[in-house]
């Protein structure tokens, strides 16, 4: 059936973003479209940002010649294989996520599970649409573990980014005080401006004092950090007795940090890692649903992503470029039919 649809609705080839090497360059190349099996989609696409997630992804691609990047996006779905899911999404508009290294967001086409898509709300256009996935239901999940671990305000590292703002759209909405960490004074600025209450510069000559005072303060004592470079070590000490810190990014590239056991163990603090990927694994098909239903009500409402640049596949690396040059200034966008 798939095949018999394939011949009507879209072409034998395609173009795709791939790696010269783990980490290198990226280029464009034309490949055969790929065809739904049982259980999956194929996306048409629409959009697809540029994540720290996907960079991170390309440089520890193994197999280089057959990666295709790109881990979300949003378009159509015009291809379903066997099952009801596939045969369900089929016309509708999704948001998607990549299932195989394979088949990335990054090209014209992408196949994927079907239980990785969900569809778009009419008030949400395909931009928007492709970066309601990763950030937002990341941000959801940190005030579900706020929640559940009954924490009464939050800190939140590299704040002036996309996911920053939800982050403290969400706090807002939920009455929990959140710290905004950045690591220039032009950051610090844009965040008052924008409303945010509580910025401090990681720059700053007395941060960790800043820091310590605050945090006791609002009773801080739950930590997300994306860095995960040499200073969370001195930001650990600094936070309240029984706190915890959320490892969620390795912006900072560093394979290992140094961290004193003994503001642990005097402390009790906890560490741990967030994994967008299992938590959704562990939330089952009706939880992501029902948090998809409120990213599209908070994304049709006061919840849009800044963009900074649309690119088409051709200008990968360009766009890549210009996302690394400035992550702050928004969001940069795949778009393979421009």
């Amino acid at each position: 059936m798939a095949e018999k649809m394939s011949e009507k609705t879209y072409p034998e080839t395609m173009k795709a973003v791939f790696l010269e090497k783990p980490g290198g360059k990226l280029f464009v190349k034309e490949v055969s479209t790929p065809v739904p099996g049982p259980g999956e989609v194929l996306v048409k696409m629409s959009a697809a940002p540029v994540n720290p997630s996907d960079l991170a992804r390309m440089r520890k691609a193994e197999d280089a010649a057959a990666f295709i990047p790109g881990i979300e996006g949003s378009g159509a779905v015009v291809a379903a294989g066997k099952g009801l899911l596939p045969r369900l999404w089929l016309g509708k508009r999704v948001a998607c996520s990549s299932e195989y290294t394979y088949s990335g967001t990054w090209a014209e086409y992408m196949v994927t599970k079907a239980g990785k898509c969900f569809p778009i709300g009419s008030k949400v256009d395909d931009e928007q649409g492709a970066m309601s996935l990763v950030n937002p239901l990341t941000a959801i999940g940190f005030f579900e573990i706020a929640r559940d671990e009954r924490h009464k305000a939050i800190i939140n590292n590299a704040a002036a980014s996309a996911l920053g703002r939800m982050v403290e759209l969400l706090g807002k909405k939920h009455n929990i005080p959140v710290i905004n960490i950045v690591r220039k004074d032009e950051q610090v600025r844009m965040l008052k401006s924008s409303g945010s209450e509580h910025v401090l510069n990681s720059s700053a000559p007395d941060f960790i004092d800043n820091l310590a005072r605050l945090s006791n303060e609002l009773n801080a004592t739950l930590l997300f950090d994306s860095t995960c470079g040499p200073p969370l070590g001195k930001m650990i000490g600094a936070l309240p007795s029984g706190s915890s810190v959320v490892i969620y990014g390795n912006l900072s590239g560093e394979d290992n940090i140094m961290i004193n056991p003994r503001s642990l163990i005097d402390n009790d603090i906890k560490i741990y890692g967030f994994f967008l990927g299992a938590r959704s694994k562990k939330n089952g098909m009706l939880k992501n649903i029902l948090n998809m239903r409120e990213v599209s009500r908070l994304m049709s409402s006061d919840m849009k992503i800044k963009i900074q640049g649309r690119f088409p596949l051709e200008k990968a690396q360009v766009a890549v470029d210009t996302y690394l040059s400035d992550m702050s200034s928004g969001k940069v966008l795949l778009v393979p039919m421009v």
